[in-house]
C-alpha cells in the first residue's frame, strides 16, 4: 500500500487499484481507473507514486511498466470485450439509457450490450440455431421497448425482447424483390411513435409499429452511404445528385445536381436548419435547396477531409468522426481535435456510426469500440506549451550535431544547400502526440498548415529570406500566435547577387548602344551604298547610251555612208561588195541591240543564263558561216549570280573574240568551253586558226576589238587572258 499527495488529493493504491482517499472521514472514495474501466495498474502492482514536472501522475507497476495519469485529460469513455482476439468493429449503435443500456452492432461479432458502466453485459454473436456470425448495421427501438436488428448478413430484421431474453425474426418484404436484400451500411433516419424509416444505401425501410410490419423501398440503384430526414422530405446523395423524397410515400421528388463531393457519407441538421454533408472532400454546409453554404477542408484545418459520421451538440457545434479521431467544429470554424492519446478507441471510425442520447452523450463507433463523451465536458485546458525543434536536416544531411538545435534561430545557407527538413515536438502536461502542430514558411505559404503525426516538415527554398514559424495547442488555431520562430537566409549564387547584376546590367547597356551605335553606322552605309549603286546605275546608263552611240551610231554611220554609195555606183561587182558591208553592218546593229536589251531586263542573271545566251549567239552564227564548226562544251557553275552589267561584259567578251576568230583567223573550229575551278567560273574560246603574236602588234593593229574585250573584263573584275602564236591558234580565257 502507498498513499501520496495529488493535485489537492490523498491518493492510496493497494496492488493494482488506486483510490482517493477521504481523509476527513477516513474512509476510501472513488477508484481511478483507466479509460476502459479497468484498474489504473493494469496487471501490476503499483510499486511507486511520482509527480512530473507538468502536474502529470506517474506511476511505477511490478510488472505492468510505467503509466502516466495526465492532470488535464478529457473525460471519454470506452465500450469494447477488451480481447484482442474478438471483433470490436462497430457499425452500428444505440444508447438506451433509460434501460441502462448501451447496444453495439458489430461487422461478424453479432451485438454487444453494455451498461452505462462500460461493462459488457451481454453478447449475441448469432442466431440461436445458427452458427454464422451476424452484423448489425442498424438498430432502433419500437414502442413496446423491444428492439429491431437490421442484420446484412442474413438479409433480415430481427426483434430482441425488451429484456434480451429472446430474439426471432421480423416479418420484412420488399416491393422490388422476393425478399428484402440488406447492405453493408445502415442508419436510422426518423421515427415516432406509429413507425420508424431506416436506410441501407440505396434502400429505405418503413417500419410500422401498429401492424408489426417492415417494407423494403429500394429508391437508387446508386451507390450511396446515408440519408437525413429534413422536415417532411428525406435527403440522399448518389452519383453527384441530391435526392429529394417524400417521407410519406417514400417517392422520388426532385434531383439536384452536386459535383465533386467525393460520395458523401454522412448528414446531420442544426437548430438553424442547416444541413451538413460529411463527405471524403470535407464537410459541406448547404440550404434546402442545394445551395453551398460553406465548404470546410485540411486548408481551414480539418484534421482529415474524409467524414465518416456527424453530430450536432446542445451549442450548434458539429462533432466529427474520421480517420484521424474525432474533432469539433464550432461556429467559427474552429476546431478542436481528439485522438487515441485521449482515450479514443483508435484513430479509425466508420460510416455513420454515431448516436445521440437523450441527455446529451454522442457515441461514435470505431474499429475497436465504441467512444463516448460529454460535448460540455470537452472543452480547451489553458496550457503553457514549449515547442522544441529536435531535428535540423539540410541536404539530407544532419545539421548543427554540436549545438543545441532547439537554440537555433537564424540559419544563413549558400544557394546548393537549400533542401530543409524539420523535426519538432510540443512539451506540457499532454504527451507530444495529443497537440494539433502547425508551420507556415513565411514567404511560401499563405496560412498555417497543419503537421499530421508529428511528420517531418521539408523545403526546398530558392535565394531569399524566410522565417519558418511553429504552433502547437489542442485545437487548430488559423490565427495563431507562433510559439517558436527560425530566420532562414538562403544566398544566391554570385551570378544572382546585386552587384553581378548591376554590372551585367551597365554592360547590357554598354552593348545596347553599341550595337544602336553599329546599326546606324550600317544604316548610314547603306545609305552610302544606295547612293552609291544609283550613281552607279546612272554611269551604267551613260555607259549605255555611249555604247549605243558608239557602238550603233557607227553601224548606222556606215549603213548610210554605204547606202549612198550604192546609189553611186553602178558597177556590179561593186555594188554586190557595198550589199555585203550594209548586211553586217545591220546583223552588228541588231545583235548589239538584243544584247543591250536583254542585259537591261533583270538585275542580276545566274551563271547558266550567261552561258545560255552564249549558246544562242554561236548557234546564230552557224548559219552564216557553214564551213566553220562552232562547239560549246561543259556547263556553267550552279547557283552563280551576276550583275547585269558583268553578265553583259561576258557575253560581249565571247561575242568579240567570235568574231575576230571569224575575221582574222580563218578558223575551221571554234570551241567554247566552260567549266567551274574551285568556286570560280572559267570560260574559254579557242579556234584552230591561223593566230597571231600579241606582242608583235602595237597598239593601232590591235583595234578596238581586242581593247574593248580588254576594258570590259577590267570594269567587271574579269580575269582576262589571251594567248596566241603564228599557225597555233587563239585562246582567250576568262576567270569570273
Amino acid at each position: 500500500m502507498h498513499h501520496f499527495p495529488w493535485q489537492n488529493k490523498t491518493l492510496i493504491s493497494f496492488n493494482e487499484h488506486l483510490y482517493e482517499f477521504d481523509t476527513a472521514n477516513l474512509a476510501l472514495g472513488a477508484e481511478m481507473v483507466n479509460f476502459q474501466n479497468q484498474p489504473i495498474g493494469g496487471t501490476g502492482a503499483i510499486a511507486k507514486l511520482a509527480e512530473d514536472n507538468f502536474g502529470n501522475l506517474c506511476l511505477s507497476t511490478v510488472m505492468a511498466g510505467i503509466k502516466k495519469i495526465i492532470r488535464n485529460n478529457y473525460p471519454v469513455r470506452y465500450y469494447g470485450t477488451l480481447k484482442k482476439d474478438d471483433n470490436n468493429t462497430i457499425i452500428s449503435v444505440f444508447p438506451d439509457k433509460k434501460s441502462n443500456r448501451i447496444l453495439a452492432g458489430t461487422s461478424g461479432n453479432g451485438l454487444l450490450v453494455f451498461d452505462t458502466l462500460q461493462r459488457l453485459v451481454k453478447h449475441i454473436k448469432a442466431i440461436p440455431g445458427d452458427s454464422l456470425p451476424l452484423s448489425f448495421n442498424c438498430i432502433i427501438k419500437d414502442n413496446k421497448s423491444n428492439y429491431l436488428l437490421f442484420s446484412n448478413s442474413h438479409d433480415k430484421v430481427w426483434i430482441l425482447s425488451a429484456d434480451l431474453s429472446r430474439i426471432s425474426q421480423f416479418p420484412a418484404s420488399s416491393l422490388s424483390s422476393p425478399k428484402i436484400s440488406i447492405d453493408y451500411f445502415g442508419n436510422p433516419i426518423y421515427q415516432d411513435k406509429k413507425m420508424a424509416i431506416t436506410q441501407s444505401q440505396g434502400k429505405l425501410y418503413r417500419t410500422d409499429f401498429v401492424s408489426n410490419t417492415c417494407t423494403e423501398y429500394e429508391f437508387t440503384s446508386s451507390y450511396t452511404h446515408s440519408g437525413l430526414y429534413y422536415h417532411g422530405t428525406i435527403i440522399s446523395q448518389a452519383n453527384d445528385e441530391l435526392i429529394f423524397l417524400d417521407a410519406v410515400s417514400l417517392k422520388e421528388l426532385k434531383k439536384i445536381p452536386f459535383k465533386n463531393t467525393g460520395n458523401v457519407r454522412c448528414f446531420a441538421e442544426d437548430g438553424s436548419r442547416n444541413i451538413f454533408m460529411g463527405s471524403n472532400k470535407g464537410i459541406f454546409k448547404i440550404d434546402s435547396t442545394g445551395k453551398i453554404l460553406s465548404h470546410l477542408t485540411k486548408e481551414n484545418g480539418l484534421p482529415d477531409e474524409c467524414i465518416y459520421a456527424m453530430a450536432v451538440d446542445d451549442e450548434g457545434a458539429l462533432w466529427c468522426s474520421s480517420n484521424k479521431g474525432i474533432f469539433k467544429v464550432r461556429a467559427d470554424n474552429s476546431i478542436l481535435q481528439l485522438k487515441k492519446e485521449d482515450g479514443l478507441q483508435e484513430n479509425e471510425f466508420n460510416t455513420n456510426v454515431v448516436a445521440r442520447s437523450a441527455d446529451g452523450e454522442i457515441y461514435f463507433g470505431g474499429v475497436n469500440g465504441l467512444s463516448s463523451f460529454y460535448p460540455s465536458a470537452i472543452s480547451r485546458f489553458e496550457e503553457k506549451i514549449k515547442l522544441l525543434v529536435t531535428k535540423i536536416k539540410i541536404n539530407n544531411e544532419e545539421a548543427f550535431k554540436d549545438t543545441a538545435v532547439w537554440d537555433i534561430e537564424k540559419i544563413s545557407l549558400p544557394y546548393y544547400r537549400n533542401s530543409l527538413s524539420f523535426d519538432f515536438l510540443a512539451m506540457s502536461g499532454n504527451n507530444p502526440g495529443q497537440y494539433i502542430y502547425q508551420y507556415k514558411m513565411e514567404s511560401i505559404d499563405d496560412q498555417w498548415i497543419q503537421n499530421d503525426g508529428l511528420q517531418t516538415v521539408r523545403y526546398l527554398l530558392p535565394p531569399g529570406k524566410y522565417v519558418f514559424k511553429i504552433y502547437a495547442g489542442r485545437s487548430f488555431n488559423k490565427d495563431a500566435v507562433p510559439l517558436k520562430e527560425i530566420r532562414i537566409t538562403i544566398n544566391p549564387p554570385f551570378w544572382k547577387t546585386w552587384w553581378f547584376i548591376s554590372a551585367m546590367a551597365i554592360i547590357l547597356i554598354a552593348l545596347l548602344a553599341y550595337g544602336i551605335n553599329r546599326y546606324n553606322k550600317r544604316k548610314y552605309q547603306k545609305k552610302l551604298m544606295e547612293l552609291e549603286s544609283e550613281h552607279k546605275l546612272q554611269l551604267e546608263r551613260e555607259r549605255i547610251s555611249r555604247d549605243l552611240h558608239d557602238n550603233i551610231g557607227a553601224y548606222a554611220n556606215a549603213v548610210l555612208y554605204n547606202t549612198e554609195l550604192l546609189q553611186k555606183e553602178d558597177a556590179p561587182g561593186e555594188r554586190h561588195a557595198l550589199m555585203n558591208d550594209l548586211k553586217f553592218a545591220s546583223k552588228d546593229i541588231i545583235a548589239a541591240l538584243r544584247e543591250t536589251i536583254w542585259a537591261l531586263k533583270k538585275d542580276r542573271y545566274t551563271a547558266e543564263e550567261a552561258l545560255l545566251r552564249i549558246k544562242n549567239f554561236s548557234q546564230s552564227l552557224t548559219r552564216y558561216y557553214p564551213n566553220i564548226h562552232f562547239k560549246v562544251e561543259g556547263h556553267a557553275p550552279a547557283g552563280m549570280s551576276l550583275h547585269y552589267t558583268r553578265a553583259l561584259n561576258l557575253v560581249r567578251i565571247v561575242q568579240e573574240a567570235l568574231t575576230n576568230a571569224i575575221k582574222h583567223a580563218d578558223a575551221g573550229n571554234i570551241t567554247i568551253e566552260s567549266r567551274q575551278e574551285k568556286e570560280k567560273w572559267l570560260l574559254t574560246v579557242s579556234d584552230d586558226g591561223k593566230g597571231f603574236v600579241p606582242e608583235e602588234l602595237s597598239g593601232t593593229e590591235q583595234g578596238n576589238g581586242l581593247n574593248n574585250m580588254k576594258k570590259r573584263a577590267l570594269d567587271s573584275n574579269i580575269a582576262f587572258s589571251l594567248v596566241s602564236g603564228r599557225e597555233t591558234g587563239t585562246i582567250v580565257r576568262m576567270l569570273i
